[in-house]
């Protein structure tokens, strides 16, 4: 794409000769083009368009020819269903969309696609919005599948324990009559001949139920065009299906179908994309089904047979709940002897939380209802509880049940569901992670190092050169070539932290923490330490695992507002294969488990299920980042561990960090210094505690207080900082990043609070929607300044807290 706009004539174009374009669109096209994620802006008034080789395959036919070309002719077929996010990203405001559909033309034909994009502005010299700036990933392939697997999961379901053709017919129907984008009408032929059974899925499909269909399609199905000339129900679409599918229902082995499907199929997709795999699913789901009816025949013929060689539970069972009779397989399932069940009540025999439910159930089948799956637990002699589904009939005054134990099969789908739900966890958080990991903080830290680099330089700027202009102009060029790289950071998880994994001994790191947690939690608190004899040394970046724990002690103080205990915890663990699902780990093996649990108000699970997720917060306005335990995950995952929570409300919550065990001796660990030491070179009458992780802007940030004449002390770490502030060193004003690695900037600021009540506060954002969130929530002697900002941006709002 880079060689394919160099070579376009832009000329002819409104945007003119590349070498006038200004930096608002060079530099986000560097970004876009030395980036593997979909990416396109658009830019000027009729937003030429611009995009990258990874999105090719999204344009489609279209590509080349609509490089330059305005964004509302590139997708003139969905450009209407987007022009109010065109309006807003104009107006200023960035948008995102979640799998929306937009049928393109990319192709030569009408498409069903999905995407997730979001839309951002770009601005021009005079801070006019004059572009916009898509990040896209094209998700068709995963929803449309999720979409059928959906399909066959329901039609899987429904099917369970029917008992008749008719209830097959009816659970076909439900579930292909809510699936109109596959299949916009349905049709379901059962038996052949005179016996056959013709159902449509649908009301407005009734009336092809008499039309000429294939009869007889091959194995593996047929498709074929449809009339024009005939009112085909469209589903879920703008147009009518042109072609539909013949599947044959498997009959038997040995014996032909037990009938057929036909299915119009979506318009908006071409032949051959697996929807014959689906249907043939379908259809053998449907063959299982009436097998089961006609083996559930066979056996109602064959009752004295079945009643005394059947595996699953048989019964009978009068209005009052006695057993009146039951089968041999009651012995073998359940242990009891049937002379001991039989003239007894089922209650004898329920698990007690159950006992309510079936008598419940009881009275409907005994009313003449059927019962279909009703699932509820046993005790087997020997103690053992046992999962039965019921099936019931009622005929003479008694009901007739049938129980399968359904116990492995629970177990393997609740083992099933908790896998499903980790690796859906898991790709949601990586997809969070790259579209929300450092853009806004990492570029405004670039554009604040060249902006206030370049404005230091204008300030000095004197006919003889000062020596050190040098230095300032260094320091712009090096952020312009480090935003070249940004994009490829676009493609890391957002903890993408460089780490200096080494042997750790968490339980010494912990204890040499205590007089740092104790100040940060406060005199309400009572704190407990324990840990395990013989404790494995973990490997882990040491650094990262103490602002983690200090982290998550923050965390439970804010949790316990009135008091409570603290419990840190280390012990050895040994996660084994059949354990992984639960912990969810990548892998087997030694870890050492440290757990930090609080008596505070816990959380609910719909929390807990967002709680690892940047920017999701709880508390009030101003009171977090929601960035705290985001970053510990990332710090785990990265470390090839994990973390957990467990939480009971009104009662308290266990955090739970996995870390891989390290079979080295840990290094000595050795307190963080640094710029506490300069405490005593403090002379000024103000005093300015710096906390800056970016180098550029740290240095940015002292040079310019240090000219006016303030005392500078600095720190590049939250927990470094903070150390600082529980000294004795005399600090007039805090000046913090909010996103610093570890304990953030807000956190630094509260726990600060516990010992300097009065101390005033600065923060320094590269997002701009927290802006508004500090502005709202901010307590007195606090302020916030977003990035980028100039010199003189920075002199007065610290002028002004200094003098409240």
């Amino acid at each position: 794409m880079a060689k394919l706009m160099r070579q376009h004539d832009w000329s002819a174009t409104p945007l003119g000769c590349p070498s006038t374009w200004p930096d608002g669109l060079t530099i986000p096209l560097r970004m876009l083009l030395t980036s593997r994620f979909e990416m396109w802006l658009g830019w000027g008034e009729d937003l030429r368009f611009f995009y990258n080789d990874a999105y090719i395959p999204t344009l489609g036919i279209k590509h080349p020819s609509m490089l330059g070309r305005p964004f509302r002719e590139v997708w003139a077929e969905v450009y209407d269903d987007v022009a109010d996010q065109v309006a807003k990203v104009r107006a200023g405001e960035a948008t995102w969309n979640d799998s929306l559909m937009l049928i393109l033309e990319r192709s030569g034909y009408p498409e069903e696609t999905y995407h997730s994009f979001s839309y951002s502005p770009l601005y021009g010299a005079e801070r006019a919005v004059e572009g916009l700036l898509c990040i896209v990933t094209e998700v068709t392939r995963p929803v449309i599948s999720d979409r059928r697997l959906s399909t066959l999961r329901q039609l899987g379901t429904a099917l369970v324990g029917v008992t008749s053709r008719d209830e097959v017919s009816l659970a076909v129907c439900a579930v292909l009559g809510a699936n109109r984008r596959d299949f916009p009408f349905a049709l379901l032929f059962l038996g052949d001949g005179s016996t056959r059974q013709a159902v449509a899925c649908s009301a407005d499909a009734a009336h092809l139920l008499n039309g000429p269909w294939p009869d007889d399609p091959p194995a593996n199905g047929i498709s074929f065009a449809l009339p024009p000339d005939v009112d085909y129900p469209a589903g879920d679409w703008p147009a009518r299906p042109r072609e539909a599918l013949s599947v044959p229902i498997p009959g038997a082995a040995g014996r032909p179908a037990a009938g057929f499907l036909i299915l119009g199929l979506n318009p908006f997709r071409q032949r051959g994309e697996n929807v014959a795999d689906l249907a043939n699913l379908l259809a053998g789901q449907i063959s299982g089904a009436l097998a089961n009816v006609a083996t559930l025949a066979t056996e109602r013929r064959r009752a004295d047979r079945i009643w005394t060689n059947s595996r699953d539970l048989l019964v009978t069972v009068d209005a009052a709940g006695v057993f009146q009779s039951v089968s041999p397989s009651w012995t073998r399932i359940l242990k009891h002897p049937i002379e001991a069940v039989v003239g007894r009540s089922f209650s004898d025999f329920i698990h007690p939380d159950d006992l309510e439910p079936a008598h419940q159930a009881l009275r409907k089948a005994m009313s003449g209802s059927y019962l279909t799956g009703l699932e509820n637990r046993f005790q087997t002699a020997d103690g053992e509880v046992r999962h039965i589904s019921w099936n019931t009939a009622m005929e003479d005054g008694l009901v007739y049940g049938y129980g399968r134990d359904v116990t492995e099969e629970k177990a393997k789908a609740a083992a099933l569901a908790n896998a499903e739900e980790a690796l859906r966890h898991a790709q949601k958080m990586e997809a969070v992670g790259q579209l929300t990991g450092g853009i806004a903080h990492d570029f405004n830290n670039l554009l604040t190092g060249i902006i206030g680099s370049l404005d230091l330089v204008r300030r000095r700027i004197k006919p003889d050169w000062p020596s050190d202009v040098d230095r300032f102009l260094t320091i712009a060029t090096s952020s312009a070539e480090r935003a070249a790289s940004l994009t490829q950071r676009l493609l890391a998880f957002a903890r993408r932290q460089s780490l200096d994994p080494q042997p750790v001994q968490a339980h010494q790191l912990v204890v040499g923490m205590l007089d740092l947690i104790k100040k940060s939690i406060g005199e309400l608190i009572v704190l407990r330490i324990e840990t395990e004899e013989d404790l494995w040394n973990a490997r882990c970046d040491p650094n990262q695992l103490e602002s983690s724990v200090l982290n998550l002690a923050i965390n439970s103080r804010d949790a316990m507002p009135d008091g409570g205990t603290l419990t840190i915890r280390t012990e050895n663990v040994r996660v084994e294969p059949a354990d992984l699902g639960r912990v969810a780990l990548p892998a087997p093996g030694d870890y050492v488990l440290l757990q930090v649990e609080d008596t505070g108000h816990g959380m609910p699970a719909h929390v807990i299920s967002k709680a690892f997720e940047p920017f999701f917060t709880t508390k009030p306005l101003g009171k977090g980042t929601g960035l705290g335990l985001s970053m510990i995950y990332g710090f785990a995952q990265q470390s090839g561990g994990t973390v957990l929570i467990e939480s009971v409300e009104q009662q308290g919550t266990v955090v739970s960090l996995y870390i891989p065990r390290s079979r080295e001796d840990a290094r000595p660990i050795v307190p963080a210094g640094g710029d506490a030491d300069r405490a005593e070179a403090i002379k000024h009458a103000a005093t300015i505690l710096i906390v800056e992780d970016e180098p550029a802007v740290r240095l940015l940030v002292t040079e310019s207080l240090g000219a006016l004449g303030y005392e500078t002390l600095v720190a590049s770490t939250g927990p470094d900082g903070l150390r600082i502030l529980q000294s004795d060193q005399p600090i007039d004003l805090l000046l913090t990043d909010v996103g610093l690695p570890g304990l953030n900037g807000r956190q630094l600021a509260d726990a600060a609070r516990v010992t300097r009540p009065d101390l005033k506060v600065l923060f320094v954002t590269g997002y701009v929607h927290d802006s508004g969130l500090y502005e709202d929530g901010l307590e007195p002697g606090m302020a916030v300044v977003t990035k980028p900002f100039d010199i003189d941006k920075l002199a007065k709002r610290v002028a002004e807290l200094i003098r409240r």
